[in-house]
């Protein structure tokens, strides 16, 4: 696979995984929700329980974010191995967070740190961006009007 092929790439699929984390909160939100945490009922354990095929998705997404996030290292772009290593830092302390923390502040530890590989995210596609412009021609009007 040649340079360009693997940045279009990663430029084409970081919006994705910014929109997965805002998704994820919103999931988040339906299932371990203020009303839970209020009643203090575990999410398996509700009226509304996610569907199996939910779950499994879910999980599968976030498997395949975590392997985004270390292919980032690969991507010879100034800046985004950078983002990789703050990416693989807040996931690694979020997860940690969340373990020690229970269910009671789990969706409080989820929403600075989704927002947060969103922003990381969009910071990688910025990057890759501005990289393939640079190499490959201007910018399209669509994405940066002046």
């Amino acid at each position: 696979m040649t340079e360009a092929f693997v940045v279009n790439f990663m430029v084409g699929v970081a919006p994705v995984f910014a929109a997965f984390e805002v998704a994820q909160l919103f999931v988040a939100q339906r299932y371990i929700g203020i009303d839970q945490i209020r009643r203090k009922t575990h999410p398996l354990d509700a009226a509304t329980v996610p569907p199996v095929w939910l779950s499994t998705g879910w999980i599968m997404l976030l498997l395949v974010d975590y392997a985004y996030q270390a292919g980032l290292f690969f991507v010879p772009v100034l800046g985004v191995r950078f983002a990789a290593v703050l990416l693989i830092l807040v996931s690694s302390v979020g997860f940690a967070l969340r373990r020690v923390c229970g269910l009671r502040w789990g969706l409080v530890v989820l929403t600075p740190e989704c927002a947060a590989r969103a922003g990381f995210f969009m910071f990688v596609f910025n990057m890759m961006v501005l990289h393939s412009a640079s190499h490959h021609g201007p910018i399209p009007d669509w994405l940066y009007r002046r």
